[in-house]
């Protein structure tokens, strides 16, 4: 017998008061019921712990969602890496963040037919903007002996990957040259050497070429497109490429 799938959805928040619903509901919808939360307030100064909590409650989810209340920035690679421990081998992990959704309400359904049939280390679906129609996400084909670290970046949302193969990687990977946790090009830092690992153990990375995630970008931000920020996002990223898997 083929044990169901068991998701574990990793929402880190901060400050998502105006679109917490909207990203809960999603999952809330999914036809697909062998599910669980944990949600990380990444000390937001709004009211996006309240409204998550009053939301989960009224619904009756409360023995399905971990709140996590964070005292200091983690950023997105600490809360993915610390929340491991309350999270078994076996299940799969779930990245949406907070403010973005799903878009379908079949897509764990989806999501499981894949980790039962295929057994994928990795898996990620196609996306959408906010303010176009489609993500990057796309099939991950390698050269022989190219490094996944050689490749184009595609492995974009919804990510998905199994809770072991994060635990496999050496958390060395998820440092910078002066010891501190990564905080930006974070996608890269976390997926890159899962997928390393992956190929090299010849363990499939699976694209799943639906439009599952909305990623809702917030145009009115500031700081969202600012030249500082992507020259910060583009070195860090090239940096991460550059040295590699970390043994």
């Amino acid at each position: 017998m083929i044990r169901e799938t068991q998701f574990v959805f990793l929402i880190p928040a901060y400050n998502c008061e105006k679109e917490i619903k909207q990203t809960l509901m999603s999952i809330f919808a999914q036809s697909y019921d062998n599910w669980r939360i944990i949600l990380i307030d990444d000390v937001s100064t709004d009211n996006t712990s309240k409204i998550a909590k009053e939301l989960v409650e009224s619904l009756g989810y409360r023995k399905r969602v971990m709140f996590v209340r964070r005292e200091e920035k983690y950023g997105e690679v600490r809360n993915t890496v610390e929340e491991l421990k309350w999270i078994a081998d076996r299940e799969v992990v779930v990245r949406l963040d907070a403010g973005d959704w799903l878009t379908d309400n079949d897509t764990l359904h989806y999501l499981n037919n894949v980790y039962k049939e295929v057994k994928p280390a990795v898996c990620w679906t196609a996306q959408r903007w906010a303010y176009t129609s489609y993500g990057i996400s796309k099939q991950m084909t390698l050269e022989p002996n190219q490094s996944v670290y050689e490749h184009p970046w595609v492995s974009s949302h919804l990510k998905t990957f199994r809770a072991a193969a994060l635990k496999k990687v050496n958390s060395k990977n998820f440092y910078d040259d002066e010891g501190n946790w990564i905080m930006i090009a974070c996608d890269q830092a976390v997926f890159l050497p899962m997928m390393h690992l992956a190929i090299k153990e010849k363990l499939p990375l699976v694209f799943l070429p639906l439009v599952c995630y909305h990623y809702n970008i917030d145009l009115e931000k500031p700081d969202l497109f600012t030249e500082d920020r992507s020259v910060i996002q583009k070195i860090s990223a090239e940096w991460i490429r550059e040295r590699g898997y970390v043994e």
